[in-house]
């Protein structure tokens, strides 16, 4: 069998990972959309004049000093059906995982830590509450020639290509569209099924995480030497812009 080190697997969190969209919970629960200044941002977004990049500032910028609200709502979300058997799955070949998000640290780490599902790497946007009660906001795309997304999916899954890796992508939303270009497989679910059915650019289906493994652990190595069907070119969305 080929080497699983050839293999990386990267994951989404909101909608994805976790059955919900923890950060549209947060928003609608504690009355972010309703924000003024968030809705006027919110208007920005859907005529394509800002992405996360300019939205993410303004709506989590209201969670300041909201920690114990924040943690309330959170409480009632879970992983998505199957989560704990992928993990453990990867874990078990030696295949690395990477949460990539365009969410926020804070519920990303509380959660993936109380239910078990350890990564080897978590990539997210910086905004969390310090143990000193204060409030950090910050934005993980360091990438100049764009500023769009948030946190750069993109570029994650680009990094992983030039260290050799053969990628297998999941995700369901927008800020997906870009990361799953640059990948070799995606399972793709919601927006980014829709996506990438329009464009006609192959993904493999699911709404669980037993939906994945029924395609992965039959074809792990094909996955590993590359010869798994539904490979894409990896050639990145026009969209994306790097330096």
């Amino acid at each position: 069998m080929p080497s699983m080190q050839s293999l990386a697997l990267v994951t989404d969190f909101d909608g994805t990972l976790m059955e919900q969209d923890v950060g549209d919970e947060l928003m609608e629960a504690l009355g972010v959309r309703s924000h003024p200044a968030v809705l006027a941002a919110s208007a920005r977004g859907r005529r394509g004049e800002i992405g996360s990049y300019d939205w993410i500032p303004v709506s989590y910028g209201q969670l300041a000093g909201r920690q114990r609200d924040v943690d309330a709502v959170i409480e009632r979300v879970h992983p998505r059906a199957g989560a704990a058997e992928l993990f453990a799955f990867c874990r078990e070949l030696g295949i690395p995982i990477t949460i990539l998000s365009d969410g926020m640290e804070y519920y990303i780490r509380k959660l993936t830590t109380k239910f078990g599902l350890e990564p080897d790497n978590i990539i997210v946007n910086p905004i969390r509450y310090e143990a000193d009660g204060s409030y950090r906001l910050g934005l993980q795309n360091d990438n100049e020639a764009c500023r769009w997304c948030g946190c750069c999916k993109a570029k994650v899954v680009r990094e992983l290509k030039r260290e050799g890796r053969r990628v297998i992508y999941i995700g369901d939303g927008t800020s997906d569209v870009y990361g799953s270009s640059f990948a070799d497989w995606t399972f793709a679910r919601g927006y980014l099924a829709d996506h990438l059915r329009s464009a006609g650019a192959p993904a493999f289906p699911f709404e669980t995480f037993h939906d994945v493994l029924d395609v992965l652990q039959p074809h792990i190595a094909a996955f590993a030497d590359g010869t798994m069907h539904g490979r894409r070119a990896a050639a990145g969305d026009p969209f994306c812009k790097f330096q």
